[in-house]
């Protein structure tokens, strides 16, 4: 059957199964590998359009769509009558035409379907007694059933089930003689990036050329992916060729011209072309992609070279041709490369559509798929052989090619085997996998690095990069560079804190590219660990020697662990460890190691001098280091870094030591050290860390002459009392940690010459404890002595001053001098008030008031400002819940108890400052309960208990009071947390509704009750206009019975609510037990009236774009706290992009509080609770509109404690034009039975994918209970071309407004339990 034959059919292959038996396990198994092959099959959940006669899709499936009829017969397929039908369809049309069919016997004998018996037998049993008078056709399905068993098929017996779908899909190929790449039969977690790269496909793609590359560290899957794609595409082009191996084939003799010819080949559907040499090849390929649309896919690319060799420069590409290239260089390409590769007429094209798409390693859970289906031919694990699978995937990484070779490889052993199989694995890794890891080592351009590579793959795996860098670069390597190179190759990979991180397949390769190096361990070049420490103690070692690292407290740790044994060490004497566990090495063992430059010594006692030892040394690492002083026969002149952490050092040399190289000195943690050494001979210390050296009384006025020190740590140095004036000479000094010096009471006036400083940590000090209200303050100031206000650099974007005891007495009036200060702690400080020289401080952008508990009024500061547009960034004239916290600034005032007023956005009194006719006029009540209460302010999380307080906040006024009945005065009632009426027609045309009175009666409902914060809801659902209030302060019942009033006076504008109006008003969250709810408005002529917080906005001032990018860069550094943890990412980006429509945004959020209703405001046109797929036909819209925003909100819910990471998909479907887009997320994070998880995306449209009256659809598919799903559409009229361009607001429907306000939320509480944490801590 020829190709072009085939191209006619709908669909290849036609599945008829029962569901109920294999839909979610063989059969779907199968379904992914016909796919995957690039076999188009139908499958009926899968390909019938909803709302279709469902038996004429069938019917027109088989008589018309179709080559071949696959039947699965399993145990209840006949108990199917709709299955015996569907049978009895296909077999008719085989007799009148040339359809094939392959039964296909699952889990029954075909002599079962033949004769019907067993499990058939009791299905038509049953079948006669439902088809009394239909015996006709029962006897029709046993014809079928015994027609069909007798044409032979393929039967499972005692095979793997991945051996038999194989075998299947070998028997499909056959019988349609597709042209397609093999790809193992069980994939996983390749889906989502293969519809990244297959929407990429058709983008444009009748009218641009296209070239990506899909990169990954080598057996990542990278070829799999591209033989994927490639099956599943090559019906849509007029030419295609996939040439493997480009790398290896092009280093044989002829090689390219081999690959040359496969591809004309490829191209010209099998027409051999005689060349002669490359540059005929060039020509000749040039001719046959010029005049067709062609697919070519390039395996395993090294260099762009071999790409120019073999296609030349400036091809002229037919339109809507597309390259694919599989590289572990993820830099492979660039523009120059491009504007060559491709005539000027596609390389204009190509350059929009240039693509990078990143293959990352497997989800433990994934892992764990692919392990047991090689292992075990099924993804089930026996019990005992459980935990030895576990530790195999985690040693794999998520390594596609690992988890192949050793499921393979442990298939049908014993336990036994497994278990030694993975102690081998601890110690050499499997060849067959790091042959294939080598060659990217392999492929670097020199030995430089792969020195590099060899040296981070010993030491610095997790080290900071900066740190890294200044220790190679000392080292004779281009560091910066190198770096580059390796993380190019996908040898390295540096994390979002900077950190240095390694596969630990690519680790393990590197270590045994250093272990082949001899078999003498001595002769290594780089030694860790037992290696390290058996060289040391036998005095083996070498000239070969360059890197040593030995930490041994982990070794004896390890040993430990393995040997079953528990090691007692004292509590916080790490030094002490070695006289528990007496192993002591020689000098001598280092004699013969000239070449050494980077040791560790961790925690190792050397006997013997130092004259003999390795003179090279550019980093030193000797934690628990056992000597009062740096033995003077030691040569360290050529140090860079030297890292002495809880040693016992009583002075580190005696004398003036010359260390003209040495840029880190770290002596953290030295209890004994009772005076810095003289830093006269360190003319390059950038870095000097002194944290918790406790004994630690001076610090050597030398330090004066450190010219390029930037860092100084003098942390937890319990009894330092002075610095020396010398220290204010640190001119390049740009962060001076001094933080829990309790002692320290004075800080030089010389601190204002330091003008690099940008961070001054001062917590815990005692600069104002041992002075206040003393005589002698001013004349010790006098002398140039004491800490000073004004003695603080200009330069200061940071200062920290918890905890020092200030008091108003001393807070400065003026601090111009402080114009560039962007953080301010005074935290635990018995100051009453700020003082208003704070509001010239207008770079600020973080106040910290934690627990300063004689607070009570903060001044309006520039701090507040983003706070107040923040407000109301949810809606059009919305009031909220003052916030103190923005997407870039924040005010924390948790513990304040005493605080009652922030200037324009705040105020409580007590009720008692209030006469009787104002609280009628504001509370619609004639007496007010004055009983005392409890009350409590979600904004500094204290409870205060006192008689009624008037709140107001945001223009509005409120009260809670002790009470049981909604007030006479109150028109409508309900007992219900919602109620809707509509407003009365004005008596007078100038008569205008300027005020709602809602009185709320309410009981506790759960103990969350005081983690949310409750809000009312006003929605004009005439004019559909929604204002929303949250009050950040709550009264307490006494108990769960009792009930409380919680009084609201809220005014509204002209023209926002009139008579005849539809009004609907509802109470938020659904913790509070709403036991009565009443509602009253009141109109008047024009009146107008001014509040004490007129602070109001439209929410059109507001810039989306910088919450937008402000937001993403404050949630990065947000991480978690508790069981809270906030998961963003940003406009996206390279991979991740749906190239159309295009993610907007997408964020997720889990945290612990409840699902909000979607629904009580009407505004999403299709909302279900408990669904997985959402409906909706597209409105009409105005011709000038030409985007449209899809948003979704969807909530999930863990189904078990063991949930900790899930990749769930969107699907959006356009029934009307037939188009499909899907998009995933991988979450990961702690989710738990009790927590929910919110994703919110927004899918930008354009160009007529979405019209008025398109009918869509938008399903998510995940293993979580999917617990609320709501979808709204908003149109809008021209963008800017720049997707980053966020001018105007018609996208920021609720979705975002929602999603907002939830991270603003958990940003609150997660301070506050960090808050709270710390206040355990301190007590």
């Amino acid at each position: 059957m020829a190709v072009s034959e085939i191209s006619r059919c709908t669909y290849h292959v036609f599945l008829s199964f029962r569901g109920e038996d294999t839909r979610k396990s063989f059969t779907g198994h199968l379904y992914t590998a016909l796919v995957h092959l690039g076999i188009q099959t139908f499958r009926d959940d899968e390909e019938i359009e909803r709302g279709n006669n469902i038996k004429d899709e069938i019917e027109k499936a088989i008589l018309h769509d179709s080559k071949i009829s696959i039947v699965v017969f399993s145990k209840n397929y006949a108990a199917s009558t709709w299955c015996l039908n569907e049978l009895v369809m296909i077999l008719e049309h085989k007799k009148s035409s040339k359809h094939i069919v392959l039964p296909v016997f699952y889990d029954v004998d075909p002599s079962q379907v033949k004769n019907q018996t067993g499990s058939y037998a009791e299905a038509f049993t049953q079948h006669e007694q439902n088809f009394k008078s239909e015996t006709n056709m029962v006897q029709r399905w046993r014809n079928a059933l015994k027609e069909v068993a007798a044409i032979g098929g393929m039967v499972l017996q005692d095979r793997h089930e991945s051996q038999f779908i194989q075998d299947i899909v070998k028997e499909v190929q056959n019988k349609l003689h597709l042209i397609s790449l093999y790809v193992p039969p069980y994939l996983v977690g390749i889906d989502s990036l293969v519809t990244q790269i297959n929407q990429w496909l058709e983008q444009d793609g009748a009218n641009k050329v296209g070239i990506a590359t899909i990169c990954g560290i080598g057996g990542i899957g990278k070829t799999t992916i591209a033989k994927v794609v490639y099956n599943q595409n090559i019906p849509r082009f007029e030419g295609y060729s996939f040439l493997a191996d480009v790398r290896e084939t092009s280093q044989d003799c002829n090689g390219l011209v081999r690959l040359q010819s496969q591809l004309l080949s490829d191209i010209l559907k099998g027409k051999s072309h005689k060349i002669y040499n490359i540059d005929n090849g060039i020509n000749k390929i040039k001719e046959v992609v010029c005049c067709r649309r062609v697919l070519l896919v390039l395996d395993d690319v090294d260099e762009l070279e071999k790409i120019r060799k073999l296609m030349g420069t400036q091809i002229p590409f037919h339109l809507g041709s597309k390259i694919i290239i599989t590289s572990r260089n993820r830099c492979l390409l660039n523009a120059h490369f491009i504007s060559q590769m491709f005539d000027s007429e596609a390389s204009t094209s190509c350059g929009g559509l240039s693509k990078l798409f990143e293959v990352k390693e497997l989800a433990s859970s994934e892992s764990l798929q692919l392990f047991n289906w090689y292992a075990f031919g099924h993804n089930s694990v026996p019990e005992s052989s459980m935990a030895y699978a576990k530790s195999l995937v985690k040693h794999c990484g998520g390594l596609p090619l690992a988890l192949q070779v050793l499921g393979s490889s442990l298939s049908s052993k014993s336990v036994s085997s497994w278990k030694s199989a993975l102690e081998k694995l601890e110690e050499i890794p499997d060849s067959k996998i790091q042959k294939i890891l080598r060659i990217s080592y392999d492929s670097l351009e020199d030995n430089h690095d792969k020195n590099l590579f060899l040296d981070i793959v010993c030491l610095f795996i997790g080290k900071d990069r900066d740190y890294t860098t200044t220790i190679l670069d000392g080292c004779d390597f281009y560091t910066t560079i190198g770096i580059e190179n390796l993380v190019g190759m996908s040898l390295l990979i540096i994390n979002e804190k900077n950190k240095l991180m390694m596969h630990q397949m690519i680790r393990d390769m590197g270590r045994e590219i250093i272990r082949q190096e001899s078999c003498d361990i001595g002769k290594r070049s780089r030694l860790w660990h037992k290696n390290a420490f058996d060289v040391v103690r036998e005095k083996i070692g070498s000239r070969t020697v360059k890197c040593l690292t030995l930490d041994l407290k982990g070794l004896l740790e390890d040993k430990a662990k393995r040997t079953n044994t528990t090691l007692h060490f004292p509590k916080n004497s790490k030094s002490q460890f070695l006289m528990a566990n007496d192993v002591d090495m020689e000098t001598q063992a280092f004699a013969k190691m000239k070449r050494l430059k980077l040791l560790q010594l961790d925690y190792v006692r050397l006997k013997g001098d130092f004259k003999d030892f390795p003179k090279r040394l550019r980093w030193l690492r000797w934690h628990g280091f056992c000597m009062q002083s740096f033995p003077v026969d030691f040569d360290i002149n050529e140090l860079v870094v030297l890292d002495m952490r809880n040693s016992k050092l009583k002075q580190v040399w005696k004398d003036t030591e010359c260390l003209p190289n040495l840029k880190i000195l770290n002596l953290n943690h030295s209890h004994s050290l009772l005076k810095t050494p003289s830093f006269s001979g360190l003319p390059s210390l950038e870095k000097l860390m002194l944290k918790d050296c406790i004994n630690l009384v001076e610090v050597d006025q030398s330090i004066g002459e450190l010219k390029m020190l930037t860092f100084l740590n003098l942390k937890d140095c319990t009894s330092l009392r002075k610095l020396p004036r010398t220290i204010g000479s640190l001119i390049s000094l740009e962060e001076l940690i001094l933080s829990g010096c309790s002692r320290l009471d004075d800080v030089p006036r010389e601190l204002h010459n330091m003008e690099s400083l940008k961070v001054l940590n001062l917590d815990e000090t005692a600069i104002y404890q041992s002075r206040l209200g003393l005589q002698w303050l001013l004349l010790k100031r006098s002398k140039g002595l004491g800490f000073s206000w004004a003695s603080l650099p200009g330069s200061l974007v940071k200062l920290s001053l918890e905890s020092c005891k200030l008091s108003n007495d001393v807070m400065p009036n003026d601090l111009c001098n402080l114009a560039s200060l962007k953080s301010l702690n005074l935290s635990r400080n018995p100051i009453r008030y700020l003082p208003e020289s704070l509001k010239y401080l207008t770079e600020l952008d973080q106040l910290l008031l934690t627990s300063c508990t004689e607070l009570q009024m903060i001044p309006k500061l520039p701090v507040l400002l983003d706070v107040f547009e923040c407000n109301f960034i949810f809606g059009v004239n919305s009031s909220l819940l003052p916030r103190f916290f923005s997407s870039t600034r924040c005010v924390n005032i948790f513990g304040c108890e005493k605080l009652t007023e922030v200037e324009d956005l705040f105020k409580v009194e007590p009720i008692e400052n209030f006469g009787a006719e104002e609280i009628r006029r504001l509370f619609n009540v004639d007496s007010i309960n004055r009983n005392r209460l409890q009350l409590y302010s979600y904004l500094t999380d204290s409870i205060m208990l006192a008689t009624p307080q008037v709140l107001q906040e945001c223009g509005i006024t409120s009260t809670f009071v002790v009470g049981s009945e909604v007030p006479i005065g109150f028109k409508h009632r309900t007992n219900e947390h919602r109620i809707s009426f509509f407003l009365p027609t004005p008596s007078h045309p100038d008569e205008k509704i300027h005020r709602f009175s809602l009185c709320i009666v309410f009981s506790l409902a759960s103990d969350q009750m005081l983690e949310l914060l409750p809000g009312v809801h006003i929605f004009n659902e005439t004019k559909r206009i929604m204002q929303r209030y949250r009050s950040s302060f709550i009264g307490i019942p006494q108990t769960n019975d009792n009930t409380m009033l919680w009084l609201i006076h809220w005014p509204v504008t002209d023209c926002q609510f009139e008579g005849g109006d539809l009004v609907s008003c509802m109470v938020v969250p659904m913790h509070l037990s709403i036991r009565k709810f009443g509602v009253t408005c009141e109109s008047e002529h024009n009146i107008g009236y001014e509040y004490d917080f007129s602070h109001l906005s439209t929410g059109d001032e507001v810039s989306t774009r910088n919450i937008k990018i402000d937001l993403t860069k404050f949630l990065l550094s947000l991480e978690s706290y508790g069981n809270v943890k906030v998961q963003l990412c940003s406009y996206i980006e390279e991979s991740k992009v749906v190239a159309s429509p295009q993610v907007l945004y997408d964020y997720g959020i889990i945290t612990a509080f409840d699902p909000m209703p979607f629904d009580y405001y009407g505004h999403y046109f299709g909302n279900q609770a408990g669904k997985t797929e959402v409906s909706l036909s597209v409105p009409p819209n105005s011709s000038r509109k030409i985007s449209c925003f899809l948003n979704s909100i969807i909530i999930f819910s863990a189904k078990n404690d063991n949930t900790n990471e899930f990749l769930p998909f969107l699907e959006i479907v356009n029934e009307t034009k037939g188009t499909k887009w899907t998009y995933s997320k991988h979450f990961t994070g702690i989710l738990g039975t009790k927590n929910t998880l919110y994703w919110f995306t927004c899918w930008d449209f354009r160009g007529g994918e979405l019209e008025a009256g398109d009918h869509i659809t938008l399903r998510v598919l995940s293993d979580l209970s999917v617990l609320e799903f709501g979808i709204d559409l908003v149109f809008d009229y021209e963008l800017d071309d720049n997707p980053n361009s966020f001018k105007q607001l018609p996208w920021m429907s609720e979705c975002f407004k929602y999603l907002l306000g939830a991270f603003i939320y958990i940003l609150s509480k997660s301070q506050k339990d960090l808050y709270r944490l710390q206040s355990l801590v301190k007590s």
